[in-house]
């Protein structure tokens, strides 16, 4: 039987993702929440810096659209989230509905925690932070992990392979512990098609790497998640 034609979002979009979403998709533990600084790059409007925050923990989110004032990228936001469902319903095979519950649901929990996350926005430079990878404004080993969810491998028809690279590279350079990455396919479901190139640069950069089983699955077959760090194990 052929299977069923897969289609991308065709647009980068910007989600809100919240704490229980984080510890499926990066397989966050307590003490990873409150160890030591976390970098979320890109942060987009998840409310998990500020309900990690309130925890004790430390988090900065990092994203180009926090250089906006908060109507408007909460205007964005909005728009995004339509985008998105309207994907959904034209294109339902592309997602584990047995991890999301289906469009209706999808839509209420994200639509929540864009809520949680403007309550706490400002765009001060501290917390949320302006910027687009490779180029962080952090020093070498700022944080203990970082986490980047649905830009890497999720686009790459906007993400070059030397993007890539570069990108994950910046991340390891401000990293002293792990970066992980999720997923690693594309918004349709589909592997990168230079994943394994891209592993041996990173290892030709040093950066050792693993792939481990998340516990999230939006689209089908993204259920692995991408752990780098620098040096051996």
């Amino acid at each position: 039987m052929a299977q069923p034609k897969r289609e991308r979002v065709g647009e980068l979009v910007i989600t809100p993702r919240p704490l229980a979403d984080y510890r499926d998709m990066f397989l966050l533990t307590d003490d990873d929440l409150t160890a030591g600084p976390i970098l979320d790059c890109p942060g987009g409007t998840s409310p998990f810096g500020a309900q990690v925050r309130r925890r004790g923990g430390t988090v900065v989110s990092v994203d180009p659209s926090y250089d906006v004032p908060r109507a408007e990228l909460a205007e964005r936001s909005a728009a995004d989230l339509k985008t998105l469902m309207a994907w959904a319903a034209a294109n339902p095979d592309n997602f584990d509905w047995s991890y999301l519950g289906g469009p209706g649901v999808v839509d209420r929990y994200w639509q929540t925690a864009a809520e949680l996350f403007f309550t706490d926005f400002e765009p001060d430079g501290e917390r949320y932070v302006p910027a687009l990878l490779p180029s962080l404004p952090f020093t070498d080993g700022q944080f203990r992990l970082a986490l980047s969810s649905h830009l890497l491998f999720s686009y790459p028809e906007y993400l070059s392979f030397d993007d890539h690279l570069a990108g994950i590279l910046e991340l390891v350079r401000v990293t002293a512990h792990e970066v992980r990455i999720f997923p690693l396919v594309d918004t349709a479901g589909a592997p990168h098609p230079r994943f394994d190139d891209l592993l041996a640069a990173l290892a030709e950069h040093g950066v050792s790497t693993e792939i481990r089983p998340a516990r999230a699955s939006y689209v089908a077959g993204g259920d692995q998640l991408l752990v780098c760090w620098r040096g051996g194990s």
